[in-house]
This record gives structure tokens, sequence and C-alpha cells, in this order.
């Protein structure tokens, strides 16, 4: 259940499942970027941390070398590690995204595809990390690692 509260520090305040994002007026509306500033977690709740995904197949082997069909595979692959630890991406409460050789563009179509693939009516805390070269394989370009709410 999804619901918009304001409180006493002038800021607004939305929860999902155990979770409330905050995002205190004066600083800008990041729900734009697809993410909050602020990301709590209620007292007596169950964290759940997912290793860094990528676009793997079952054997490890990197799926794709183009980045829109990483970014798919990479939240498909988050998907299945959510699942299994008895949670859904609306259970996310904090996210870390990697992106190798980072450009707008690069941003651009990860918004795009994670607004597609998440239809999320609340943006959990989350930042992008750009970074030259990433350690999982050659030729990956993206990897997501998750902390959630049980």
């Amino acid at each position: 259940m999804t619901t918009n509260v304001a409180n006493a520090q002038n800021s607004t305040a939305q929860h999902q499942e155990k979770n409330t994002f905050i995002n205190p007026k004066a600083l800008f509306n990041p729900t734009y970027n697809g993410f909050s500033h602020i990301g709590s977690v209620s007292a007596g709740a169950e964290l759940v941390f997912i290793s860094g995904q990528w676009a793997s197949d079952e054997t490890g082997k990197l799926t794709s070398t183009d980045f829109e069909q990483q970014v798919r595979k990479t939240i498909q692959n988050l998907k299945i590690a959510l699942q299994a630890a008895g949670v859904s991406t609306r259970h996310i409460i904090k996210q870390t995204i990697f992106i190798a050789d980072f450009t707008p563009e690069k941003k651009a179509i990860l918004g795009k595809v994670a607004a597609a693939e998440w239809g999320a009516e609340v943006f959990h805390a989350s930042t992008i990390v750009p970074v030259p070269v990433l350690a999982t394989t050659p030729g990956c370009l993206i990897e997501v690692e998750s902390i959630a709410t049980k």
C-alpha cells in the first residue's frame, strides 16, 4: 500500500511495504530521476542484501554486449534473486547501480528500461556509480546491488 503524508520537517513521505521514503522540500525532487533522497526501515523489519546482479545466464556467461539488453537481463536477474529471498522490487529500500563507461545516454536507457520493468509508484533510495570497468566479466556494462526489507 502506498500513502503520502507531509511531516514536520516540510518533507513528503511515501510508504511502501515496511519502508518509508522521504524527500525534503528543501532538496530537488528526485522522483524525476527515479529515486528518493531518504529510505527508512520500520523497527523489526528483516534486511535482505542482494549481491551485485548483472546480465549473466545461469552458467555465469554474459548474455549480450548491448547495454539495453544487459539492463533488461540484470533487472530480470535481480527479480529472481529478490523472489528467492521472498521479496520483490516493492521491498527494495536502497540500490546501488554501477555502470561501466558511463554516459548520459546509458543513464537514459537505464531510466527507460527500469521504468518499464519496475512499474514503481514509490522510488527507493538509489545511487549510480560510474566505473571504468566491472570485475564480473569482460564486457559487463552494468551491475546492480540492492537492500530490501522483509
